[in-house]
């Protein structure tokens, strides 16, 4: 069996599933035929949405085989075994056609990931029910289409096969290359070359194959053998030559009867595959494995045909044919390229600006080099997917719409580097003014900061290095050039002024100190001089006082001597007195303690009754008195303090009670302001909800308003189609009862001049004559004002036999 790909829905999801995705999404087909091109009654061809809309899903190359041949021969069939089903596109066992117009598979047969093949049924030819010029259209479109054509016959090919190909000879009236004047033919040379590989498949095939001496040959010879002119056959040998000029690559297939029973024939499709005759299904498959090892991607002009570019070239050869003109190739696809450019120039453009967007715009400043980067693959990916159908490059149409590509594409470069210089130039100059003011301006405002070049110039260094890694673009280097260097000279500059400043005040301040040191050095000297001179002088005189203090001073040693013994003793008597008065004080002082105390208690009994006290008394009452003001004043200094930090805690338990009362009061305040926006925030949602959902329903009521608006238009065309019938049925009518009574009055002429046949004779004659006359009026008059329809004279015979009966039966006539 064939490959197929991809998941499987109704038409009708699939249609509206593309509608509602992108061209980068995941393909949705539909496994089941749908009609292609459909052909009215009147010969117009209405290329179907469904299918189209499938077809538009299909990226990169694709290859169409066609099947072509008379009805009821079984080329649905073919296909479907092409697909490896037994029951696909119908098959039906009456003598009329199953397949109306040009049907293709919805699902493609998937040959690489950018290949696909679709499969094109096409409607028996010869029908009674179809013109030859509907015959001539089928073949036409299928052969315009295809780019692997299947021809399929019945038996084998003789003078009926190649009499039923006679629709060949047409094609080049039929069917262009260029545009010509007049009903010139086209040359069968220049249309082979946009004419699919042919592919004669024989049905029911009997015969031998032999040539005239009896030898084996294979399919191709016998093909090959059969349409080899032969003599006396001048029509014949010219539809042959037809052929093998339209078809340089042609083939032959035979397969025999698949089954014996004639019932059996008429039911084939619900019959099991494995049931057929062994040698019908190896041929079969010999024939499946022929078509797809043959298979070639459909090209026009050296160009490869997308699915969108097949649908738009079915749709030219459509209009060009309601248009009662004769298909174009190459007008056709010059359209289907002009389209199709369009098309790619629009993704293209789109593929770059979002990729500049996603990988440049999103994250500027960056560097040229960086930019250019982005902008190659950009570019890439855009033209990647502009030459995708593989278009001549040497085409007028190519050349301009790439043309115009590189120009798009030069213009959003062009914007997006002026966004990374403006973006760049911002962020380099905030960043140079940050890292100036913080690592230079603020250390150079203090005076003695830098002690020296070298230090400038480390953060200089460190300042440039962090401006290189935080800023980028291409106004990094100007800015650097611009606006940093220029700060680095002023800062030298100043550091410069600074530091010469400073060597100037401390070269005065040394030179200062210096002549101070030095006057101060001539009168150390001068004053060294001078003592020196007073030393020496004072130093005899010196000498000889200190002979003479030594002198004195030995004597007064022997006087302290003799002065410390007797102090010694002196001293000795002494001490014995001291221990004396040191006991005698003791006891005095014991005793006065007693006294004290005795009088202590005397006087807080007598202190009532008496108002006299001793001098003591009074002192020791004193020191009383100021023991007690002390203690009332150490007193009253504890209740101030403790008054104090009572007042002090107070305070503070205020100050916390209101700190806690404010933080309930803020927290109460954040709940209601939290709730308050989460009651806002969910009434919004709530009308966002609300305005999505009325949204919807007017999007499903417009669409309902639109069918209906479709559909009432469809009735008003129907209405005025059935108007328009009427008008001319009533015309005809009209003109049909004064025809009749022309006749009647020429009849009646003719009886009156008949001789000897007049008077009473002929009176019956005569009132008959009059009534078939009302009678005519009337119906024509009741068909103008009721639109009634059929035969006069009460629908029993028209009114001219009526006429004729009448004169037959004259006698004597």
């Amino acid at each position: 069996s064939s490959p197929l790909a991809l998941s499987i829905r109704s038409a009708d999801e699939c249609m509206a599933a593309s509608a509602g995705k992108g061209s980068q999404d995941a393909a949705t087909y539909y496994s089941g035929p749908l009609q292609l091109i459909r052909i009215d009654d009147d010969g117009k061809c209405h290329l179907e949405e469904n299918a189209a809309c499938i077809l538009n899903q299909i990226q990169g190359r694709i290859a169409v085989v066609g099947v072509a041949g008379l009805y009821r021969t079984g080329k649905s069939f073919l296909l479907n075994r092409l697909l490896g089903l037994q029951e696909g596109f119908e098959i039906g066992p009456s003598v009329n056609p199953c397949t109306k117009g040009l049907w293709i598979w919805g699902q493609p047969v998937q040959l690489a990931p950018d290949y696909h093949c679709i499969l094109i049924d096409t409607e028996g030819l010869g029908s009674t029910q179809r013109t030859a010029s509907c015959d001539m259209q089928i073949f036409s479109l299928c052969i315009l289409l295809s780019s692997y054509f299947i021809y399929n016959s019945m038996g084998a090919i003789d003078e009926q096969a190649i009499d039923d190909l006679h629709l060949v000879l047409h094609l080049a009236k039929h069917i262009h290359v260029k545009t010509k004047k007049g009903q010139e033919a086209e040359r069968a040379s220049e249309l082979s070359q946009y004419f699919p590989n042919l592919l004669w498949v024989l049905r029911d095939f009997h015969l031998r194959l032999a040539d005239s001496k009896g030898a084996t040959i294979t399919e191709r010879e016998y093909l090959e053998d059969s349409l080899k002119p032969l003599p006396g056959q001048d029509e014949k040998n010219k539809l042959r030559e037809v052929i093998k000029d339209l078809f340089k690559e042609r083939d032959c297939v035979t397969i025999v009867r698949p089954v014996a029973e004639e019932s059996d024939l008429r039911n084939i499709q619900r019959l099991p595959y494995e049931s057929l005759r062994p040698q019908f299904r190896t041929q079969v498959e010999a024939f499946v494995r022929k078509v797809y090892m043959s298979l070639k991607p459909k090209k026009i002009e050296g160009a490869f045909v997308s699915g969108t570019m097949f649908v738009n070239l079915a749709s030219e050869y459509c209009k060009a044919m309601n248009n009662s003109a004769v298909p174009t190739i190459q007008s056709a696809w010059t359209s289907v390229v002009q389209h199709q450019l369009r098309l790619c120039l629009k993704d293209a453009v789109q593929i770059y600006r979002a990729r500049m967007n996603d990988t440049a715009m999103q994250h500027l400043p960056m560097s040229e080099d960086k930019l250019r980067e982005f902008h190659k693959s950009a570019k890439g990916e855009a033209l990647k997917v502009f030459l995708a159908p593989r278009f001549e490059a040497n085409d007028p149409k190519f050349r301009e719409y790439r043309a115009e590509l590189a120009s798009r594409i030069k213009q959003l470069q062009d914007h997006v580097k002026v966004e990374n210089v403006s973006t760049s130039t911002r962020q380099c100059e905030r960043f140079a003014t940050e890292l100036f003011s913080r690592k230079i301006e603020n250390k150079l405002s203090v005076r003695g900061s830098y002690q020296n070049f070298e230090q400038l110039l480390q953060d200089w260094d460190q300042l440039r290095k962090s401006y290189l890694e935080q800023t980028a673009g291409p106004a990094q280097t100007d800015v650097l050039a611009s606006w940093i260097f220029p700060r680095m000279t002023e800062s030298v500059q100043k550091l410069w002024e600074e530091l010469r400043g400073t060597h100037d005040e401390r070269h005065t301040s040394m030179q200062r100190k210096l002549a101070e040191t030095e006057a101060r050095s001539t009168n150390v000297r001068d004053s060294l001089d001078n003592e020196r001179s007073k030393q020496s002088d004072g130093l005899e005189v010196a000498k000889r006082q200190w002979l003479a203090e030594r002198i004195d001073m030995e004597r007064q040693v022997e006087d302290a001597k003799r002065m410390l013994e007797e102090s010694t003793l002196r001293a000795s008597r002494e001490k014995a007195q001291l221990v004396d008065s040191e006991r005698t004080l003791r006891e005095q002082m014991k005793i006065l303690h007693e006294r004290l105390a005795s009088g202590a208690e005397t006087r807080r009994g007598a202190a009532e009754g008496s108002g006299l006290g001793s001098a003591g008394g009074h002192a020791d009452l004193q020191i009383l008195r100021d023991s007690m003001a002390t203690m009332m004043a150490e007193v009253r200094g504890m209740g101030m303090e403790k008054k104090q930090l009572e007042m002090k805690a107070e305070h503070e338990k205020q100050l916390i009670g209101l700190e806690r009362k404010f933080q309930r009061q803020l927290m109460d305040a954040r709940r209601k302001n939290e709730g308050l926006i989460e009651s806002l925030r969910q009434t919004y949602e709530d009308e966002v909800d609300g305005l999505k959902t009325f949204r919807s329903e007017l999007i499903v009521r417009n669409k309902d308003l639109e069918k209906e608006l479709e559909r009432a238009r469809g009735e008003a065309q129907v209405l005025r189609e059935r108007v328009s019938s009427a008008d001319s049925e009533r015309a005809l009518q009209k003109r049909f009862v004064e025809n009749a009574q022309r006749q009647s009055e020429l009849v009646t002429s003719f009886l009156e001049r008949v001789p000897g046949r007049g008077g009473t004779d002929l009176q019956p004659l005569r009132e008959e004559l009059g009534a078939l006359t009302a009678g005519a009026s009337d119906s024509a008059s009741r068909a103008a004002g009721g639109g009634l329809r059929g035969p006069v004279n009460g629908g029993n015979m028209p009114y001219s036999a009526a006429n004729a009966a009448v004169f037959r039966s004259v006698p004597g006539v």
